[in-house]
């Protein structure tokens, strides 16, 4: 049987916080069948996507985000109250 990524993976050692690789080890169970390199190799995604936005924001001028701003959007992306525009009231027949 040919391995899919034969040639492409790097096997490495990494000491991590007990905390942390229980929470890898769980995501690995619940996500992907208990493979914990996948696991892994989407914290390596995350953390790619995260430096092309931050590469991005400076090509595109930098931050421009009040400190408001962000602290809003951080409470919405951990789970927090989202925004919700006013319901309109029915037009009143005539």
């Amino acid at each position: 049987m040919v391995h899919k990524r034969a040639g492409r993976t790097v096997k490495v050692s990494v000491s991590l916080d007990k905390d942390d690789l229980a929470a890898l080890k769980r995501a690995a169970r619940e996500t992907y069948g208990g493979n914990l390199s996948a696991a892994f190799a989407e914290a390596a995604r995350w953390i790619r996507q995260r430096e092309a936005r931050r590469r991005l924001i400076e090509q595109l001028g930098g931050p421009t985000l009040t400190a408001e701003s962000g602290a809003a959007i951080e409470a919405e992306q951990a789970g927090g109250p989202r925004y919700q525009p006013k319901k309109r009231r029915p037009k009143r027949a005539a």
